[in-house]
């Protein structure tokens, strides 16, 4: 057993012992339930009752935040010794093949590059000065496995791992061609990533969903590609099974890999998915009605024609607003029985004949036999894809993880890989074992990485080629994500970055239902006016669930992005300083919010966008970590790096209690590089902080900002 786990196992064995005494559950309503933990799964914790010893099943979400904190730490550390021996295995993989190509493994992490790895790996950004204080002074041994369990419990990896699977999943947030928004979707994947589903049962309920958005919001995945049927096959097959068959839609891949029957014959599974169902009939008023009620409202006279024209544009804006509405209510994933699929009416191989009956057949192996009979052609794609049998589905994850984690997968491209042709056969073999026997559990897998020998080592800084070969002495060198350094960004500037997240588009969907109830010209016009008026902000709440748009620093306590005030103020108050920090960052139309949380994808002149955030459209290429002139302007002279250098920012809250000039470089530091300044640097401190004026700090963070050390993960 690897002894990095020592720690942890002996943990599992004091908790298994807690468990077995049993506990006093407590509801959100207050009332007790005494009973002793079994298990989690997709946020249903099951208890077994002291009083009869039956097993009761408890959503995660009604239970106090005491308990759904001892539900988290028992489904994490209850897979210690799985992940343990998944770690083993792992390293031995790349030990043999270092030792085969003679290659050492890079120098080892030293804490602040480990602490800042870890933090940028896990949460999506990097730790904030008490977080990174708290860490590097710390002379507890076991701090590292500590902090990668507390951090795989927090929100923060979900907000971070959500940004990589709706970059997989190409998630919007409205459907393309419609106003309808994807707040619902966007929210459920987020609670999946939280309370750790599988990936196998995740992937199943999307293929599987049947719906509208508003009741089943899993249904989002289908309705991501409306209308693109075989283009949604295509994707599929690279989100799913690392498996490029997107030539074959048109013609025989000229590799000669997969023919155009094929994809037809794997599409035909799709055959009875429909994503348009009747639309729910549009109620209006008499136009007539309508006309009178906006003459009167509006005080315009029918009898003047230019009136006259002005209420019928107004009248013509109405309809077409409802028309939007209705079109909106007709996404609905549903199953079309015993519609089949055809060959294309230009089909030209010898095979078929256009216009031909395909039916379904999968591209790997063989179905999961007689269980699978009785499930429609959908349900049994889906029951093929996660399974255990399948291994291309297992191994497709794996990699993608392992290219996240590590730079670069065990099989490149990671879009269609080749296992025969990977030169680490053996490493992905044992990732794609590892994470069936840890059963598609992504944070016990992720546990399991960032656990490894190679990835607790120095980055290699030599460029290395996708075609070239590389064995993992350690991870290779990384820039950040574009999400990672806006994260960063706003964990500088704001007490909380996860104050404000998305809500669950309830109120969004309610106004689209509404346009389909009858009612007076009156009624009409309020329902459609509400719509139209209603702003993408207002989706983003704190916990009391006030927009963004209206959140205001509570007195006497933390307010949003500050720490506690100051007794004895000698100048304006930190609520006032805040106050200043947040209309101004609203000025500039900057939502300081996670990028998990903001409008997808980011608008071209966003931050994101210009850090290579991906469009949303692609999965190939879809995101981009290379530097350009827009990015450096960005962090020179950008709204972000203006408003994180205003006095009511985090970073400069942080340094207002301090004395020393020196005390309050050092919060610099810390807060954007994880580190104290260095010997050459502090001599130049010296000077600058003598001789600099009352920019010096806001010149320092600056400065820092646009060094190569903040962009990169080594």
């Amino acid at each position: 057993m690897d002894a990095r786990f020592f720690p942890v196992l002996g943990l599992v064995t004091l908790l298994s012992f807690a468990i077995a005494e049993g506990r006093t559950w407590v509801n959100s309503s207050g009332h007790p339930i005494k009973g002793s933990f079994v298990d989690l799964s997709r946020g249903i914790v099951k208890i077994r009752l002291d009083a009869d010893a039956k097993v009761v099943s408890v959503p995660l979400n009604i239970l106090s935040k005491a308990d759904q904190e001892f539900v988290r730490d028992r489904a994490m550390t209850g897979k210690a010794d799985l992940v343990a021996l998944a770690v083993k295995r792992i390293d031995a993989a790349i030990d043999a093949g270092l030792e085969k190509q003679k290659i050492k493994y890079n120098e080892g992490l030293n804490d602040h590059m480990y602490l800042r790895r870890v933090y940028l790996d896990l949460a999506g950004r990097i730790p904030d000065y008490d977080e990174a204080t708290s860490f590097l002074n710390s002379r507890n041994k076991d701090k590292r496995q500590e902090l990668v369990v507390k951090l795989l419990k927090s929100w923060d990896y979900a907000s971070h791992n959500y940004n990589h699977l709706a970059e997989l999943l190409r998630v919007q947030t409205t459907f393309p061609g419609t106003v309808l928004r994807n707040d619902a979707f966007i929210h459920w994947l987020k609670e999946q990533i939280d309370t750790n589903t599988p990936w196998d049962e995740l992937v199943r309920e999307m293929v599987m969903a049947e719906g509208r958005i508003w009741d089943n919001p899993a249904v989002g995945y289908h309705l991501r590609d409306n209308g693109m049927k075989l283009d949604h096959v295509a994707f599929m097959g690279k989100i799913f099974l690392g498996t490029n068959i997107t030539c074959a839609q048109c013609h025989d891949d000229p590799d000669g890999e997969w023919t155009q029957y094929q994809y037809f014959e794997f599409s035909a599974y799709l055959a009875d998915l429909e994503t348009k169902g009747k639309a729910q009939q549009a109620k209006m008023p008499k136009k007539k009605d309508l006309e009178s009620y906006i003459a009167t409202t509006q005080k315009l006279d029918p009898g003047n024609e230019e009136q006259k024209r002005r209420i019928n544009n107004i009248v013509g804006n109405y309809q077409r607003a409802l028309r939007d509405m209705s079109r909106a209510s007709e996404l609905r994933v549903h199953t079309v029985a015993n519609r089949s699929m055809r060959l294309p009416d230009n089909y030209q191989y010898e095979d078929g004949f256009p216009r031909d009956k395909v039916d379904p057949w999968i591209l790997f192996g063989k179905e999961s036999g007689t269980a699978a009979a009785a499930l429609n052609p959908r349900q049994r794609l889906a029951v093929w894809l996660t399974s255990t049998k399948n291994e291309r589905f297992a191994m497709n994850i794996a990699n993608r993880m392992w290219a996240r984690y590590m730079g670069r997968g065990a099989a490149e491209p990671i879009h269609n890989i080749d296992p025969e042709k990977s030169l680490n056969a053996d490493l992905l073999q044992v990732l794609a074992e590892e994470m069936v026997s840890l059963k598609f559990d992504l944070k016990a897998f992720a546990w399991a990485i960032v656990n490894t020998k190679a990835y607790n080592r120095l980055a290699t800084r030599k460029e290395v080629n996708v075609t070239d070969p590389y064995f993992f002495p350690g991870p290779l060198l990384r820039r950040m994500t574009s999400e990672q350094v806006w994260d960063s960004l706003i964990t500088l500037m704001v007490e909380n970055p996860n104050q404000f997240k998305l809500d669950s588009g309830k109120r969004y969907n309610q106004l689209i239902n509404a346009s389909q109830s009858a009612g007076s010209p009156k009624d009409f016009v309020a329902r459609v006016d509400k719509f139209n008026q209603f702003k993408p902000e207002q989706s983003l709440v704190n916990s009391s669930g006030i927009s963004i748009l209206n959140a205001k620093p509570p007195k006497g306590e933390k307010p949003f992005g500050q720490t506690a005030l100051s007794k004895k103020p000698t100048g304006p108050t930190d609520e006032e300083m805040m106050m200043a920090f947040m209309e101004a960052a609203r000025k500039r139309k900057l939502l300081l919010a996670r990028a998990s949380e903001l409008p997808q994808p980011s608008d071209p002149a966003h931050f994101l966008s210009k850090f290579g955030q991906s469009d949303r459209t692609l999965v190939i290429n879809a995101s981009s970590l290379e530097g350009s002139v827009p990015q450096v302007m960005e962090l020179m002279n950008g709204y972000a790096t203006e408003i994180l250098t205003q006095p009511g920012s985090r970073i400069f809250l942080d340094m207002k209690n301090l004395r020393s000039n020196f005390e309050k470089a050092d919060v610099a530091f810390i807060s954007i590089l994880s580190r104290r300044a260095i010997g050459s640097e502090q001599h130049l401190l010296d000077r600058e902080l003598r001789e600099g004026g009352p920019e010096v700090f806001s010149d320092l963070i600056w400065a820092l900002l646009n060094t190569p050390e903040f962009l990169f993960i080594k």
